[in-house]
């Protein structure tokens, strides 16, 4: 009896490990993902626009255009051909023109008054923008929509006064406490073939800085308090993909 059982014993060991071995209850490890890596670079044509207010109501503006001095340079990470995202810096010349807007800074004392007409202020700065958006398209025809954010820091901030269609005066300043020197922005857009760009960017906060504070004849006064001006953009840009690329493998999923 005790003969039989032995042999009963090894026959079900040996038709079990048989079994585990032709049964594949537990997958083979998949290779890893690889992440297609790879940058472009690129400027940008900028159509700017400005939603102005102040305390009387709607203040006018005019569209301002700018070719110059803009450069893009953004690193791409495809994880599959459909879906991937991006990162870079943006260096850019943004900036807003308005018309009878009734501040009196310091350095127009003089030239303007509370009663001057047809004044036209274009202002303007240089910022270094750092996006992170994601992109969704077919990366191999290198067409995608894509949507993100961006911090821009406003690092060169420069004015021009015209006073019935004349330049009557003009300064600059770097790192400017009259603009929001951070500025977030939000932005969408769509490529299409050949890395032709089409994007819409929206700046979360006023161009200039409603706290801004400076002295006048010894007292503190705030020339763009009451006065709200919001910046948004439509771009056309050439962002040309780069001959470097390379590969990373993500780690596995065990799960």
């Amino acid at each position: 009896m005790q003969y039989k059982l032995s042999l009963v014993t090894l026959f079900l060991s040996f038709a079990f490990l048989s079994g585990a071995q032709e049964d594949n209850t537990f997958p083979a490890p998949r290779p890893p993902q690889e992440v297609d890596v790879y940058s472009t670079s690129g400027g940008e044509l900028i159509f700017s626009f400005a939603d102005a207010t102040n305390d009387n109501g709607s203040v006018s503006t005019n569209m301002r255009f700018t070719a110059f001095f803009h450069l893009g340079e953004y690193w791409h990470f495809d994880f599959t051909n459909n879906f991937g995202m991006f990162t870079g810096f943006g260096l850019r010349n943004i900036g807003i023109i308005t018309k009878d807007d009734g501040v009196i800074i310091r350095e127009h004392l003089g030239i303007l008054t509370p009663t001057t007409n047809d004044v036209k202020i274009k202002r303007r700065s240089y910022s270094l923008g750092v996006p992170l958006a994601f992109k969704i398209g077919n990366f191999k025809r290198r067409t995608f929509v894509y949507a993100g954010g961006e911090a821009e820091l406003m690092f060169h901030y420069k004015e021009k006064l015209f006073i019935d269609g004349k330049k009557e005066d003009k300064f600059n300043e770097w790192f400017s406490d009259r603009t929001n020197i951070i500025n977030p922005s939000l932005f969408g857009g769509v490529q299409l073939r050949g890395g032709l760009n089409l994007k819409f960017k929206y700046y979360l906060l006023d161009f200039l800085d409603p706290n801004y504070t400076e002295r006048v004849d010894g007292v503190s006064v705030r020339p763009y308090e009451g006065l709200e001006t919001k910046m948004f953009y439509i771009s056309l840009s050439w962002n040309l993909r780069n001959r470097s690329r390379r590969s990373i493998d993500m780690p596995e999923d065990r799960t």
